[in-house]
């Protein structure tokens, strides 16, 4: 990339270079030859490349990229296909020495003033940039640990900052596994009542008479077993918010008594007469169907319109799956934190079929499956064969065959696009992959997104086998 002048005043180009250098965003301008004309130092940074050894360089022995079945694995590729501009699309890339980072890319035309397309720009962000500004911003937000960018999640947070000084009841509503406790969570810090207790009660966890002690507490000798005072989940919560999770499963009579106290914000204890105050804000959550219920004769109506004050529907995976990669990365580091620090990235291939399951379990059966991974994993990139069963099964399917632009962009046969010089980089990048899995075909060809079989051949073209 051109740097600009301290001495002479900026020409076009120079002060072309001068801003993109200053932005963080990667940016990489290309003929319609797709040889390289910029590369700013953001993109240095991202791809693992100096500028002087980019340009000039074809961009798909340089970017490659993956951005699921939909898209071209080269973004160039797929505009010069007759694709249009895309903007924000999530993906992985893999660097030159061999590391697989997320990113969200955008790319359009490069267009003189008559409109005839000059070439091309591609943008990138690093999921890691964007995880460290998030954090900057997290450490403000009460949203902290629910990671995405989706309009449904979007307007959720809208919501809850709405109803923010309110003391209204919410009732969240989602499948297993979507993270409503979470939600639950960011409410309670987002409202006034953050320096109070948050007091979780899952109902489903308990019988009747344990849910009913649990909730509101009990004298001496209201049970058998209960040989002293209890204080109830509701008293220790005052001041603060208590979260009723899997609502929908209490029994009619404890409906009756819950419905109480959300009228009259009073209780008894198990046992007692004597009428105590609470002063909570209440946050239920559910993953069954309350209407139905109601129709049922299961859930009492009277209790459900008092619940349902401010309702919010947390979608479940499988229909915000452009999320799944910044969840990928922020999973990956949790387990790191935990110790689990073997896997650094996930490969192409494994990425597809992450983002081709449909997720039942959701956000949780994620987290489940990537701590699998991780636990398995020959090496630090995770691979197909690391995944469960379930998941792997994808890539077996119609998408198992893997797109050039994962490939190192080398011919099995006869020569390398632009001669001796192309050659060589191109052995130099295969060395640099192998030496980081240290010379393990397998994990090697992973990363690469090819099987054991190319990747011999490969490396017997190079004298390296």
């Amino acid at each position: 990339m051109l740097q600009a002048g301290t001495d002479a005043p900026l020409t076009g180009e120079k002060k072309l270079a001068a801003i993109l250098n200053s932005v963080w965003e990667a940016v990489i301008t290309v003929g319609i030859d797709h040889r390289i004309a910029s590369f700013n130092r953001a993109a240095e940074r991202m791809v693992g490349i100096s500028a002087a050894d980019a340009l000039g360089k074809d961009c798909r022995t340089i970017l490659r990229a993956h951005f699921g079945p939909a898209q071209s694995d080269c973004p160039m590729g797929d505009i010069t296909d007759g694709g249009k501009p895309r903007t924000e699309v999530n993906g992985t890339l893999v660097r030159t020495d061999g590391r697989i980072i997320p990113v969200s890319a955008s790319w359009g035309f490069l267009e003189d003033e008559p409109g005839h397309i000059l070439g091309f720009v591609v943008s990138f962000r690093s999921f890691d940039e964007i995880e460290r500004l998030v954090e900057e911003r997290r450490s403000r937000s009460p949203f902290r640990e629910i990671v995405g960018k989706t309009e449904r999640l979007k307007e959720i947070f809208e919501l809850v900052d709405v109803v923010k000084e309110t003391d209204s009841t919410v009732l969240i509503m989602g499948e297993s596994g979507t993270g409503k406790g979470l939600f639950a969570r960011a409410i309670h810090d987002h409202s006034p009542r953050r320096e109070g207790p948050f007091v979780k009660v899952n109902c489903a966890a308990l019988t009747e008479t344990l849910l009913e002690s649990e909730l509101f507490g009990h004298v001496r000798g209201a049970f058998t077993g209960a040989v002293s005072d209890k204080v109830g989940r509701f008293e220790a919560a005052n001041g603060g918010t208590i979260f009723l999770d899997e609502i929908g499963e209490i029994s009619p009579a404890v409906q009756v008594k819950l419905l109480h106290v959300l009228q009259d914000h009073a209780f008894q204890r198990v046992g007692s007469s004597k009428t105590m105050k609470a002063d909570v804000r209440v946050i239920a959550a559910t993953n069954r169907d309350l209407k139905s219920a109601m129709r049922e004769g299961r859930f009492r109506e009277d209790l459900f319109y008092r619940l349902h004050v401010i309702p919010i529907t947390v979608p479940p995976l499988r229909e915000r799956k452009e999320d799944i990669p910044m969840l990928v990365d922020h999973i990956l580091k949790s387990l790191r934190k935990r110790g689990l620090d073997r896997v650094r990235s996930v490969s192409p291939e494994a990425m597809r079929c992450l983002m081709d399951y449909r997720w039942p379990g959701n956000v949780r059966e994620l987290e489940n499956v990537l701590e699998r991974g991780v636990v398995c994993a020959r090496g630090p990139v995770l691979s197909c064969d690391a995944l469960a069963e379930e998941v792997r099964e994808l890539c077996r399917g119609p998408h198992r065959a893997v797109a050039p632009a994962q490939q190192i962009h080398v011919a099995e046969t006869g020569s390398a696009p632009g001669g001796a010089g192309a050659d060589e980089d191109e052995k130099q990048k295969l060395v640099r992959i192998l030496d980081s899995c240290r010379w393990n075909r397998g994990e090697a060809a992973s990363a690469l997104g090819v099987d054991r079989t190319t990747l011999w051949r490969r490396m017997k073209r190079y004298g390296l086998s």
